[in-house]
């Protein structure tokens, strides 16, 4: 009776302890989606991307290239490259991110400037933080310069979650605070693609209205034919006199609203600008100290982005400018962000990189009188020009 009572508390036991192994197990719906193929990374002569030589994939940011070429047929110096992708952060939360570079970068998150560092410098550290949501899936772009001498692009991060490192004698085993080294972001966390791309919602077919429900009668005797009449001998209508003629006043129809079209968005136009030619963007303007797209603005670089698309051959200087209001230098920093915002833009919807230039003048060619309240507008303008 013992064995028995022994043996029965012992499979019990064990069962319990597989429920609990079972219930521990992570649901697999929540896990981040896995497979991070790395980043795209587009290679350039120039330090402005003035020349495509190659693509690839990277896995991670963490370059130390010394004075050598980056890749086969690149300058080991006047070089850039650019990284685009998908970064998918494992958790919620604050993340920073370190950057160890020489000479210039610049980094987007979902199209939002975190870091503008771009100029000629010797090896040099910064941080910027964003806040992420775990399994999002967020546009990344990553712009790298390089004029001379050695060659560093290295982004770390720092995870909300990251743990203290185990206790050792580097620690004195917990005694003294140490937190753990921003690690480069790993491969499975970046995609050189959407991993989620959105849904596509299912179109509702134009179906004919449903009929109407009929009540029902009791069915009725079809009516007798009525009785043919007599024939009876028409009489000649008495002859009146023709009512004079009434003139019908007609409304004019108004003629359709005229919406004003960039000169841009037309094929033969910028197929007919020389090199050093200008034209202005009239539909594409800012509020007064943003950088960011109105709705107008997005509506004329769609045509534009059309249109380049199907021209690889055309490259443009994209301008920013200002009106003079203001500090000069910050003026110019605006203009440039303006440029860099309308680049951004036409390089997410199908215009390669290397066919744009950015740059910012700030208030310098200013195209109206900035006395003048109403002739001020006119200044915060965007200009394309044929390179």
């Amino acid at each position: 009776m013992a064995k028995n009572n022994i043996r029965w508390f012992g499979q019990t036991l064990l069962g319990c302890r597989l429920l609990v192994a079972l219930l521990s197990v992570p649901s697999i719906a929540q896990t981040a989606p896995t497979g991070g193929d790395g980043l795209k990374g587009d290679y350039y002569e120039g330090t402005d991307f003035e020349r495509f030589v190659l693509s690839r994939h990277d896995a991670s940011l963490n370059f130390n290239w010394g004075q050598q070429p980056p890749a086969a047929g690149m300058p080991s110096e006047n070089f850039s490259v650019r990284w685009t992708g998908w970064l998918v952060p494992p958790t919620s939360g604050r993340y920073v991110f370190y950057v160890t570079v020489d000479d210039g970068i610049r980094i987007w998150v979902n199209d939002k400037l975190i870091l503008n560092e771009w100029r000629g410098q010797p090896v040099s550290n910064y941080t910027a933080a964003v806040a992420l949501k775990a399994n999002e899936p967020y546009r990344l772009r990553i712009d790298y310069c390089q004029y001379s001498m050695d060659t560093r692009a290295v982004v770390t991060w720092d995870r909300p979650d990251a743990s203290p490192p185990p206790s050792s004698w580097h620690n004195l085993w917990g005694l003294m605070d140490s937190k753990p080294k921003p690690a480069p972001i790993p491969k499975r966390y970046l995609f050189s693609h959407n991993p989620k791309p959105p849904v596509a919602q299912p179109v509702q077919p134009n179906l004919p209205p449903k009929p109407t429900a009929v009540a029902k009668t009791q069915p009725q005797t079809p009516p007798a034919p009525a009785a043919r009449p007599a024939a009876v001998k028409p009489r000649r209508p008495a002859v009146k006199p023709a009512p004079a003629p009434q003139l019908r006043v007609v409304a004019p129809v108004p003629a359709p609203a005229v919406r004003t079209v960039p000169d841009s968005s037309r094929p033969a136009q910028l197929a007919r600008l020389s090199v050093g030619e200008s034209v202005t963007l009239p539909d594409l303007y800012f509020n007064q100290g943003q950088a960011r797209l109105l709705p107008a603005a997005r509506t004329a670089l769609d045509g534009l982005a059309a249109v380049l698309s199907s021209r690889p051959d055309l490259r443009l200087e994209v301008q920013g400018h200002t009106d003079n209001v203001g500090n000069a230098e910050l003026n110019r920093q605006l203009s440039q962000q303006r440029a860099e915002a309308v680049c951004l833009y036409l390089t997410a919807h199908g215009v390669a990189a290397g066919q744009l230039r950015p740059v910012g003048y700030g208030g310098t060619q200013p195209v109206a009188d900035n006395a003048d309240p109403a002739q001020r507008p006119r200044n915060r303008r965007v200009v394309l020009r044929r390179l």
